[in-house]
């Protein structure tokens, strides 16, 4: 449980981190006239690197390679088109500022995200780091 713990709070670490590239590109591109959805979609995807980069490492303790990236990514695009579409009906059914409505969806978002990032990442662990040795010296048979 412990351990469960622990990652929960990496991963929302991690996504916080993400978080905070994601809400400020988002207000950007509304203010520069995007639509809520739209600048959703071009937020969400500069945080996903960043959450990879950070969970993998601290959340999950996993592998990083060409695969998972490609299937963290190919999830978070999914979500990111699905949240993106409900912060978009959200905003339209309540008249609410755009920015409210990204911040409503977020422990939804959160929980389903790191769902799937365990579901992901389990039984990948990373391979850890081995320092580079260095040579023995020669002995000369002599006890050195």
């Amino acid at each position: 449980m412990r351990h469960l713990l622990r990652q929960v709070v990496r991963f929302l670490l991690g996504s916080c981190l993400g978080l905070a590239v994601d809400l400020g590109v988002f207000a950007i591109g509304v203010r520069l006239g995007a639509t809520p959805g739209i600048a959703n979609v071009v937020s969400a995807a500069c945080a996903v690197v960043v959450v990879y980069l950070f969970v993998t490492k601290y959340a999950f303790a996993a592998e990083r390679s060409r695969t998972t990236f490609a299937w963290f990514v190919g999830w978070y695009a999914t979500s990111i088109v699905v949240f993106s579409v409900l912060i978009e009906l959200l905003h339209d059914a309540t008249g609410w500022d755009a920015f409210v409505c990204k911040l409503v969806s977020l422990p939804p978002s959160f929980a389903a995200n790191f769902v799937a990032s365990k579901l992901l990442f389990r039984g990948r662990p990373a391979q850890p780091v081995q320092p580079a040795g260095r040579p023995e010296p020669a002995r000369d048979g002599a006890g050195a």
